[in-house]
């Protein structure tokens, strides 16, 4: 579990985004004056006297500088799915080829079913039976 460290709300000065794996995004600097504030420059205005909430724009902006963070992390996921069904398939069409041939079928039969040519199919099945 991840521990936070409580600041006063008066001494808060800026706000960053984080992720469990250690990533830190850049900080948010809190400005104590309006004219300070500078969106570009990463400065928000929040009053000393209230919660040091960050902004809803900077919320924002952290949110999405996390989503860029974690966004490769989300592709390889989809990526390792991708590959354990693209195993699941060939060990499926390894099986039914085994017992379509045991069945009878030719390996032009096969090979066409599979959209290869016969010779392929004998070279890539025929050491299974």
């Amino acid at each position: 579990m991840t521990e936070y460290e409580v600041v006063p709300d008066a001494e808060m000065v800026g706000w960053r985004g984080a992720c469990d794996c250690g990533w830190q995004g850049e900080l948010w600097k809190r400005v104590a004056s309006p004219a300070d504030a500078d969106f570009t420059r990463r400065r928000d205005y929040v009053a000393l006297d209230g919660f040091a909430d960050a902004s809803r724009e900077v919320e924002d902006a952290i949110h999405e500088e996390w989503k860029a963070h974690i966004g490769p992390s989300d592709a390889i996921l989809g990526v390792t799915a991708a590959a354990r069904e693209y195993a699941q398939a060939g060990q499926r069409l390894d099986k039914t080829v085994s017992a379509a041939k045991a069945a009878g079928a030719s390996w032009a039969d096969i090979g066409r079913a599979v959209g290869i040519s016969r010779q392929s199919a004998h070279e890539r099945w025929a050491g299974m039976q």
